[in-house]
């Protein structure tokens, strides 16, 4: 062995790619959510600032908590991974009901939607998506009848909902508001005056990636029919909000993301690996002919010739991944 190791310091090591930990998103929610693809909108955001993610979602046009609360597709997708986010939005005037009808009518499920979550797994992070009022309130109750007192109401009742559910936010809503108040020629509202035009669901889906990944979203290069300065004043405006308010948002950090990677070098019939992973609790190797091992930077050889396929796995509490090299000993 010793001869092995004095062999391979004088062997050059190429590095290997580094492979990075998948990010995954669910959103359960209605039309304020998958209006103009919101998603993925967030989705092709995190795509172009280097992330890789998942994203899938739960919709339907005009439904509540106590409907997804009772919908057989949403525990369903709840079940279908352990996923690192799922982000749950109620009808938008549901939460701006008085706090009694809305601790009977909404909580409860809301609740049951959530427990459901941690139950599938205690490593994913629950978002709350704060939604936005109407452009001229609701006119069916004199104290939600302004846009402002809708929005409080709305803002209200997602922070305490986030800390009775120990949940995070991502305060769409208050971004909504400042773009609104501070830049009266973007208009954030579809025709009808409640849903979100093309620039409201960007809006949303920067909020997201900002509340999500802690980072800024500005001069992301995804790709939309949005003007550049209305990108980049949505951008900014999220960034501002959320990074400057975390604790509000209760925002909470996953921790580091588990990154695996390593180098290897062959002589003839014999492998050196060294390891970069990175955040990680355990690793394993595996050599592809059958011979397994946990050393950080084993040294390996093979006793026939072949093709194999060199395995590097690691994992912590949440999550486990891996990065394969392929090689041939003649």
């Amino acid at each position: 062995m010793k001869g092995l190791i004095a062999a391979f310091a004088l062997l050059f090591f190429t590095t290997m790619a580094t492979a990075q930990e998948e990010v995954s998103v669910l959103f359960i929610g209605n039309s304020f959510t998958f209006m103009n693809e919101m998603p993925f909108m967030f989705r092709d955001i995190a795509i172009s600032k280097g992330k890789k993610i998942h994203v899938d979602t739960v919709v339907e046009g005009g439904k509540n908590f106590e409907y997804h609360s009772k919908n057989p597709e949403t525990y369903e997708m709840i079940k279908s991974r352990k996923w690192d986010y799922v982000v749950i939005q109620g009808q938008s005037n549901e939460l701006a009901q008085p706090e009694s009808k809305v601790d009977q009518a909404t909580f409860p499920y809301a609740k049951k939607i959530v427990d459901s979550i941690r139950e599938n797994s205690s490593c994913t992070q629950v978002v709350l998506y704060m939604t936005w009022a109407y452009k001229n309130g609701n006119s069916k109750w004199a104290p939600i009848a302004s846009y402002d007192s809708m929005q409080m109401r709305i803002q209200n009742q997602y922070l305490r909902f986030a800390d009775l559910l120990n949940a995070r936010i991502s305060p769409v809503g208050e971004v909504w508001r400042n773009v609104r108040k501070a830049y009266t020629g973007i208009n954030l509202y579809d025709p009808d005056n409640q849903h979100p035009s093309l620039a409201g669901s960007y809006l949303s889906a920067c909020t997201f990636f900002t509340s999500i990944f802690g980072e800024s979203p500005y001069l992301n290069e995804s790709k939309n029919e949005l003007d550049l300065p209305t990108r980049q004043i949505i951008e900014l405006t999220s960034s501002q909000v959320v990074l400057n308010r975390l604790n509000e948002w209760r925002f909470v950090p996953k921790g580091p993301a588990l990154e695996t990677g390593f180098d290897l070098v062959q002589n003839g019939n014999v492998v050196a690996l060294k390891s970069n992973a990175r955040n990680t609790e355990w690793l394993e190797w595996n050599f592809g002919d059958g011979h397994l091992s946990v050393e950080h930077n084993p040294i390996h050889e093979y006793q026939k010739p072949g093709t194999y396929t060199v395995t590097q796995k690691i994992s912590n509490l949440c999550k486990t991944i891996s990065l394969e090299k392929q090689i041939e000993v003649k």
